[in-house]
């Protein structure tokens, strides 16, 4: 019977390496991946934020049911402006931008937060070689091949001990928020533009066919006073009059059209359209215009409003690469980590095959660098300043064009009320004068000014009723209305950091 060849001691302790080495890789993944998901980003400290007005001065307070500021154009209750609103969210160009920059931040985002894991990666190589040997004293004739491969793994890892990654993955992180808060505001500043363009639309469809009505009246005031003159009971100014004042009032048509066609263009483009792609717009229907919100108060507002939310995330980012930036001047510690495995083989002679790892530690402490690494706190310390210093601004700005918004409706809201008041009036003199012209104690001449000036005032209370309507846009612009959680996207994997606390 043939005796088994037992193994030696050497045979024996390179086969637990060989199986070994990939546990302990294993291991070491699993240990670094644990430290860098707990290691913390460098804290810096803000400046405590700034003390908010417990109200504003303009706004109601709350009654009855809350307005939907997400869909704040839906109050109109007017499907066609509905219509064009959801068109431009769907297909506006500058929302496409948006959106892929906030998929670019993302991505970004996700490049730098890489860094606090190690990074592992696999070699392998196999060659065949051959030849002929020439009359060998200890190797028979013949042409032996050489076969081998060669395999191994490597990982670094920079050990984020002091937070530097952390804080480089935070403000990464940061401006992905800012990308999406800029995205939100894309998204309200085009609602806005599209209710504007479109309620000025309106209300110059109104006014165009009140000039109509007032043309018609002058074409009979212009009959009737040619009419007098040929009888001898007019002179030849009073037809002139009549034929300057239709000639000024016609002059108006073309500026009205003109400018409808504008906004009518700008709705097109507005919804990602050629302008030429302009459809016309259907008669005017009854002009109304929602109540204000009521009960808002500052730190709602600041929370809602887009542009707060993106400079607050511009300070979150500014305050972790600051962070970063001091981290520098601490050591830095690595870890290193080598497993190979070969195998060698030339016909005619025993295989050659082998399996090792290394395993290595070092640090980088910064010693001296001409400055760079001050040099850089320095610059990171002053754009924290800087992106405090407009985060401060824009709130100070949303406080004043809220209360601002709200006085400007309340003023407009005073003016139709008494532009409404006076049409009213307007409207009872015109039957009255022509209960008079009836009895022959006053002449068409004098129904028909009548008629003109009551159609005067209504165009008034027009131009009042569209202003008030712009201004309720300004109103809600100034709320941050326009946008919801729900349906907009939020980057993976980022943090939505809110306002400073």
């Amino acid at each position: 019977m043939k005796q088994m060849k037992m193994p030696t001691l050497p045979d024996k302790i390179r086969r637990l390496r060989k199986r070994a080495w990939p546990t302990a890789l294993v291991i070491a993944i699993a240990v670094a991946g644990t430290l860098a998901a707990c290691t913390s980003a460098v804290k810096v400290d803000l400046p405590a934020p700034r003390v908010l007005p417990s109200a504003f001065e303009q706004v109601p307070a709350a009654s009855g049911a809350q307005t939907d500021l997400a869909h704040w154009w839906r109050d109109w209750q007017d499907p066609e402006l509905s219509r064009y609103v959801n068109e431009a969210l769907q297909a506006n160009t500058e929302l496409g931008v948006a959106q892929a920059r906030v998929r670019e931040a993302r991505s970004l985002a996700a490049v730098v937060d890489s860094a606090r894991y190690p990074m592992l990666s696999a070699q392998a190589g196999a060659e065949h070689g051959f030849g002929n040997l020439r009359d060998p004293t200890e190797v028979p004739d013949g042409s032996p091949d050489l076969d081998g491969y060669a395999g191994g793994v490597t990982s670094v890892w920079e050990v984020d001990i002091f937070g530097r990654r952390a804080s480089d993955s935070a403000a990464a992180s940061a401006l992905a928020d800012m990308a999406l808060e800029k995205l939100r505001g894309a998204c309200i500043a085009i609602a806005a533009d599209v209710a504007q363009n479109y309620l000025a639309a309106r209300g110059l469809q109104r006014r165009l066919l009140l000039l109509d009505r007032s043309l018609n009246t002058l074409h009979d005031m212009q009959r009737y006073a040619e009419a007098r003159f040929r009888t001898g009971q007019a002179v030849r100014y009073d037809v002139q009059r009549v034929t300057e004042q239709i000639a000024a009032r016609e002059a108006e048509r073309p500026v009205l059209v003109s400018e409808i066609d504008v906004r009518r263009r700008r709705l097109a483009v507005l919804a990602g359209k050629a302008a030429q792609q302009a459809t016309p717009l259907d008669a005017p229907g009854t002009s109304r215009v929602p109540d204000v919100p009521t009960g808002e108060l500052p730190s709602t507002v600041l929370e809602r409003r887009p542009d707060v939310r993106a400079t607050a995330a511009s300070v979150h980012a500014q305050a972790a690469r600051l962070g970063s930036a001091e981290a520098q001047l601490l050591p830095r510690f690595y870890l290193t980590f080598v497993g190979l495995d070969g195998h060698l083989r030339l016909d005619g002679l025993p295989g050659l095959s082998g399996s090792g790892g290394l395993i290595g530690v070092g640090a980088d402490l910064p010693i001296f660098n001409a400055g760079r690494i001050r040099s850089n706190i320095a610059a990171n310390d002053a754009g924290l300043q800087a992106a405090l210093g407009e985060y401060d601004g824009s709130i100070l700005r949303a406080l004043e064009e809220v209360d601002s918004s709200y006085g400007a409706r309340h003023g407009l809201d005073m003016r139709i009320e008494r532009l409404d008041a006076t049409r009213l009036t307007a409207g009872r003199n015109v039957e009255d004068v022509r209960q008079l012209y009836e009895g022959g104690q006053l002449t068409m001449r004098d129904v028909l000014d009548a008629r003109l000036d009551a159609l005067q005032r209504e165009d008034e209370l027009i131009q009042a009723q569209t202003a008030q309507a712009l201004a309720t846009v300004r109103l809600y612009l100034a709320l941050g209305g326009g946008w919801s959680i729900a349906e907009t996207t939020v980057p993976a994997g980022g943090v939505n950091r809110g306002l400073l606390q």
